[in-house]
């Protein structure tokens, strides 16, 4: 008979329109595929990324295998001093109502379930009804640390924003490693996510990396008289706004290539540069036809944590990547030989250059590029690496 498992997110994962969405979308995949489950979902939709029936469809979910509640996430002043008064962390309590919690309490109690997987910690904290009402193995898919990048960002601020933002790192802080505590097991997506939470719990982790179906990643050489750099992510999530920008004002601008840099992304309903020298695409439909209409993919990410997904569908696409080493972490790259790091503004002008009037270059890291990920990303491996992990964690004494 199937084990009942009921994954847990805290945004719709379809459409798959960024990172965190192709990384739930893949365990959703995973389960939904796999004649050993039975699988539910419980998402929380959001004014950013709203719930639509009919991308869950796509996908080949029936109506009755999803359930849904749509709330307001975007931080407001009342919402901000409640959870001070509490001394709840508010980048937590945003995704938890009285609605969430009901719905998510009648669904459990209704249905016997054998595993509830949580996506990230922000519809982990929801943790206490499963451990009420079913006798569950809970399993969190810890994609990476959101109390480090609070820190980050109170290191980078100025006051008062960095008593405020160290003040959100540290009860971020208290109550994720709680989470993790309550865990049966954890998925992380690269060994640095690893190795942080470890040092808190006695549960099994597993370091999952993003797979891809390597049939969906055609490659098309795009026609471009001149090599094309494009950078492709949210601006609305603040390092990747923060590193494109730190690019465009020390990097590009000071090239003067006759290429344009091609931006695009959600969050980018108005011009964000003014300059002729960058070109805003905005939201794309279709990412991966963005992608192989350029040549180098830009990743000048200077602070976050986890896997970049969008820089594994690049390399699939076999397309040159320059990234930070921030942004490439998770990936068991060898630099110079399927992708190019860079981490200051004059390692980025010197490698665009070179490979501007090296074009050759281009071709020879895409190819490997893509080689690597074939490798060692490519669903194949995806069985392997994640059913002895969850059979173990359904079979663990509670």
């Amino acid at each position: 008979m199937p084990k009942r498992i009921l994954q847990i997110t805290h945004k719709p994962a379809y459409p798959a329109i960024d990172g965190g969405c192709l990384e739930m979308a893949k365990m959703t995949q995973f389960y939904q595929e796999n004649l050993e489950f039975d699988l539910s979902v419980f998402t929380i939709g959001t004014e950013k990324h709203p719930f639509d029936s009919t991308e869950f469809k796509k996908a080949n979910l029936l109506p009755e295998q999803v359930t849904h509640v749509a709330t307001q996430t975007k931080p407001t002043f009342l919402g901000g001093m409640i959870a001070l008064i509490t001394g709840k962390s508010y980048n937590l309590s945003r995704f938890r109502t009285q609605e969430i919690t009901s719905k998510l309490t009648e669904l459990i109690r209704s249905q016997k379930f054998d595993l509830i997987q949580f996506e990230s910690v922000y519809s982990a904290q929801l943790y206490a009804i499963a451990l009420q009402y079913s006798q569950a193995k809970l399993i969190l898919s810890a994609p990476n640390v959101e109390f480090q990048l609070w820190e980050q960002y109170a290191q980078q601020a100025m006051w008062p924003k960095k008593i405020l933002f160290n003040y959100l790192a540290k009860k971020l802080k208290e109550e994720e490693i709680r989470i993790w505590q309550e865990m049966d097991g954890i998925f992380t997506i690269t060994p640095q996510v690893s190795e942080t939470i470890v040092k808190h719990v006695d549960c099994p982790i597993s370091t999952l990396p993003f797979f891809v179906k390597m049939n969906n990643y055609t490659l098309s050489k795009p026609s471009n008289s001149l090599p094309s750099f494009f950078h492709i992510g949210a601006m609305d999530w603040k390092p990747n706004l923060e590193g494109v920008t730190w690019f465009v004002n020390n990097v590009w601008q000071k090239i003067n290539f006759t290429n344009p840099l091609h931006l695009a992304g959600k969050g980018m309903d108005h011009s964000i540069f003014s300059s002729l020298m960058v070109q805003e695409h905005g939201f794309v439909e279709n990412a991966l036809t963005f992608m192989n209409a350029h040549d180098v993919m830009i990743v000048p990410l200077l602070s976050g944590s986890g896997m970049r997904i969008k820089i594994i569908e690049a390399m699939a696409l076999g397309k040159c990547v320059v990234s930070t080493s921030l942004g490439a972490e998770g990936i068991d790259y060898q630099a110079n030989q399927n992708i190019i790091i860079a981490n200051t503004a004059q390692e980025f002008i010197e490698t665009l250059t070179e490979l501007n009037t090296h074009p050759e270059r281009i071709s020879f890291i895409g190819s490997n590029a893509r080689k690597l990920i074939s490798d060692k990303y490519s669903d194949k491996q995806l069985n392997k690496e994640i059913l002895p992990f969850i059979h173990s964690v359904l079979t663990l004494e509670k």
